[in-house]
């Protein structure tokens, strides 16, 4: 019977033990619901950012983004992904909802209704939320361009992000990151060099990345490691 006890009250202690252990786990560690992130790379002249969600809970039917920047970066550029977000059919599709610029920040808002199934949505990883460009003069320091929530802060009416089953993930629910590297560099080392070839060379026929999209022609090809092999 003492045996019994013991057990049950080792047991009951690493129960304990591991929720406290839990409570300070970062909470990055964890995913959002949707994690929000931006790729970008610049050039003595240019940064392309290239907006992504990974939709890890059910489809979502909205989203919501802006993209604050700095002065010296001039808006060139802001689109969306209408191939993703669209009212329609999918090939005869209504307008809607433009990105907006203030001069310091562009907000982009996307939607999906489909007619022939208007509760679908939108899920799965690297979902391309739209890209964004500017123009500069030899800037190289990007700390002044983040994202956040399209509309507000994630607490108040308006709602960004909006799942197929009316859940609104703003707040909680919804991770931000960016990462901005010098044109070229593909392994993120904060150098071009000649890894970044190889880099390129295994991220061929893989999913697109800015980073080792080095002649920016919005594919990554052979092409792009001798546009690293002229960088050095």
């Amino acid at each position: 019977m003492v045996y019994q006890i013991n057990r049950f009250t080792a047991k009951l202690a690493f129960v304990v033990l591991l929720a406290i252990g839990m409570a300070f786990v970062p909470m990055a560690a964890y995913s959002a619901d949707v994690d929000v992130y931006a790729e970008g790379a610049y050039t003595d002249t240019d940064l392309v950012i290239y907006l992504y969600a990974d939709i890890n809970a059910e489809p979502i039917l909205s989203f919501g983004v802006k993209v604050d920047y700095p002065a010296g970066l001039t808006l060139t550029g802001a689109t969306k992904n209408e191939a993703v977000w669209y009212f329609g059919d999918g090939t005869t599709n209504e307008p809607y909802m433009d990105p907006e610029d203030d001069g310091s920040g562009v907000v982009i808002i996307g939607g999906k209704l489909d007619t022939a199934d208007p509760v679908a949505g939108v899920t799965g990883t690297r979902v391309l939320l739209g890209t964004v460009e500017f123009s500069h003069s030899n800037v190289t320091d990007f700390s002044g361009v983040t994202i956040s929530y399209g509309r507000g802060d994630g607490t108040g009416d308006y709602k960004n992000f909006v799942g197929t089953d009316g859940a609104v993930k703003d707040g909680a629910g919804v991770g931000f990151a960016i990462e901005i590297r010098k044109n070229g560099d593909a392994t993120g080392d904060g150098y071009v060099t000649s890894a970044d070839m190889f880099k390129i060379r295994s991220d061929l026929g893989g999913a697109y990345t800015i980073w080792s999209d080095c002649n920016m022609d919005g594919y990554v090809t052979s092409a792009d490691m001798f546009c690293v092999r002229g960088k050095l």
